[in-house]
C-alpha cells in the first residue's frame, strides 16, 4: 500500500480498492519506461501519493486507469530525465544490465537529444506511439485528444526527428 499523509478527497478503503486495483498496471506501465523494477516501484509510489494530493484534477468522466495511465507516464519521464543527469553518459543500463556499447551510446544520444526538443505533451505522444505501440487512435483516447490533434502532433514529431537525423519507425 502506498503511504501518504493527508488523503483528504479519498476514504482509506477508496485509496486501498484503487490501488489493489490499479498498482499492477501502473507498476508494469512504469517498467516498461524506465527499465527497473526499484525505479518503477519508485514510480507507482510517486503516482499514487500525486493521485491523492492532485484529486481535484480528476474529471469524473474519465477513467480511473487513463488518469493514472498519464500520471505513471509524466513521473516516468521526469525520472528518466534526472536519470540522464546522473548517469555516466558512457554507461547505458538496461534491464538492470550495464551495456556500455558504442551502438547503445548512439541511441541513447539521439534520444535524449529528441527528448529534449519535445514539449511535454510531444514526450507523451512519442512515448505511446514508440514505446507503447499504441495506434494513434488510442493515444487519442488515453490523452483525451482529437485524433485529428494527435496527427499534428505525429507530423510534427517525425519532423523533429528527421531534423536530427533518425526517425522513429511506425506509422501508427
Amino acid at each position: 500500500m502506498v503511504h501518504v499523509a493527508g488523503d483528504a478527497g479519498f476514504s482509506r478503503a477508496e485509496l486501498d480498492q484503487l490501488y489493489r486495483r490499479h498498482a499492477p498496471s501502473v507498476f508494469r506501465r512504469a517498467r516498461r519506461l524506465l527499465g527497473r523494477d526499484a525505479d518503477a516501484w519508485d514510480a507507482v509510489q510517486e503516482v499514487f501519493q500525486k493521485m491523492v494530493t492532485a484529486h481535484q484534477s480528476f474529471r469524473g468522466e474519465a477513467r480511473p486507469m487513463t488518469w493514472l495511465y498519464r500520471i505513471t507516464t509524466n513521473i516516468s519521464l521526469n525520472m528518466l530525465r534526472s536519470r540522464s543527469l546522473r548517469e555516466p553518459a558512457g554507461l547505458t543500463v538496461i534491464d538492470g544490465h550495464a551495456d556500455d556499447g558504442q551502438e547503445a551510446l548512439e541511441t541513447r544520444n539521439l534520444l535524449q537529444a529528441w527528448l529534449k526538443g519535445l514539449t511535454e505533451r510531444e514526450q507523451e505522444i512519442a512515448t505511446l506511439l514508440f514505446i507503447d505501440g499504441l495506434t494513434q487512435e488510442e493515444v487519442a483516447d488515453v490523452l483525451e485528444l482529437s485524433r485529428k490533434t494527435i496527427n499534428r502532433e505525429v507530423a510534427e514529431l517525425r519532423a523533429k526527428a528527421a531534423a536530427l537525423g533518425a526517425l522513429p519507425e511506425g506509422d501508427s
